[in-house]
């Protein structure tokens, strides 16, 4: 996995935008490059169960897909995040499971991939304690870069937008067709300010109309 970026979690956090939609949070090693992904309600809650915040009422697919796992020696080795397509993220998963040879009848290891949904197997990676990687491709295309904490632009200085002062109710009026008619440059000074407010829904789709126009 050399090639890749691996990622942590950061956090899950709920959309101001749109109801039962979440963002997934995720950043590379030092923390200065953050992938938000839109994800549905229960995989934020299938994650965040697994992450440790726990109700002792509930039970999730992914954890009985972990506990099938288990019983027949499969090994979740990984989840990769491999291509991003008009917004939606594509995953698969790679495991490890016991093959039989026939002619000696000899147990050995086989590694096997399985396409998945980005949210699903992040709650299977957080159960397995997999890791979790990405390309640099993806990254230069919807990874938002920090300085100090704060997300910066590192083409375009938005000193002078005028956008410094904007208060939350500005990002959730910003319809399509607003970003649409938008520069780039102000584009880019939305995106730094949705990301700070944590309106990753927004910056998600900010990132999106500026990847549309390259």
């Amino acid at each position: 996995m050399d090639q890749f970026i691996r990622l942590t979690i950061r956090g899950i956090s709920l959309s101001q935008i749109q109801s039962g939609i979440y963002i997934l949070l995720l950043e590379e090693e030092s923390g200065r490059i953050k992938l938000p992904i839109i994800i549905e309600s229960l995989q934020a809650q299938s994650i965040a169960y697994a992450l440790g915040k726990r109700d002792p009422s509930r039970s999730f697919t992914h954890d009985l897909f972990f506990s099938f796992a288990k019983e027949f020696h499969i090994r979740l080795k990984a989840v990769v995040i491999y291509k991003l397509i008009n917004g939606i993220f594509f995953s698969y998963i790679l495991f490890e499971g016991d093959h039989i040879r026939e002619e000696g009848k000899q147990i050995e290891k086989k590694e096997h991939r399985i396409d998945s949904k980005t949210s699903d197997a992040v709650a299977l990676a957080v159960r397995f304690q997999a890791p979790i990687y990405t390309t640099r491709e993806i990254f230069d295309k919807a990874g938002i870069y920090f300085e100090n904490g704060f997300p910066i632009d590192k083409e375009n200085d938005t000193s002078e937008t005028g956008i410094e002062n904007t208060g939350f109710i500005f990002f959730k009026e910003k319809s399509q067709q607003d970003l649409e008619n938008m520069t780039e440059k102000d584009l880019n000074a939305l995106l730094n300010h949705a990301v700070v407010n944590e309106c990753y829904e927004l910056a998600a789709r900010i990132k999106k109309e500026l990847d549309r126009r390259e």
